[in-house]
């Protein structure tokens, strides 16, 4: 098959399977049901940085957990937990709804965590901008 009939066609498949799986969802995602929860996910991931607070989300999405040395957010990717830690502070930005980290590192480079309330934003982006 000719390359200029194969290549488009490949592309086409890979964007329709995309489309068809965020169409589909075919997993709910992760809802943390409460400040326990949270603390079992962190301290099964981060056993060496157990947490010491932990402030839950309102939509119960993510969690902004402080330890003893920094602070660390617990979100999730689909329905699946995800850490991070931050050992210096992160930058944060605010939208309408959301508060925007930019970690700097490869792997999760923007996190963005859905806050409506202006008062949680403001209250989860000092905790990680002056704690960590």
């Amino acid at each position: 098959m000719p390359l200029n009939i194969l290549l488009p066609m490949v592309v086409l498949g890979i964007a329709g399977l995309v489309l068809l799986v965020r169409l589909l969802r075919p997993t709910p995602p992760l809802t943390l049901a409460n400040r326990k929860a949270a603390r079992a996910l962190w301290d099964h991931r981060n056993p060496e940085n157990p947490a010491r607070a932990i402030h839950l989300s309102r939509s119960r999405n993510a969690a902004l957990i402080e330890t003893d040395t920094a602070a660390g957010l617990l979100w999730s990717m689909g329905c699946d937990p995800v850490t991070r830690l931050f050992q210096s502070a992160p930058d944060c930005h605010e939208t309408d709804k959301t508060l925007i980290v930019r970690t700097g590192d490869f792997t999760a480079p923007k996190i963005t965590i859905a806050l409506p309330d202006p008062t949680e934003r403001r209250r989860w982006r000092s905790v990680l901008e002056y704690q960590a």
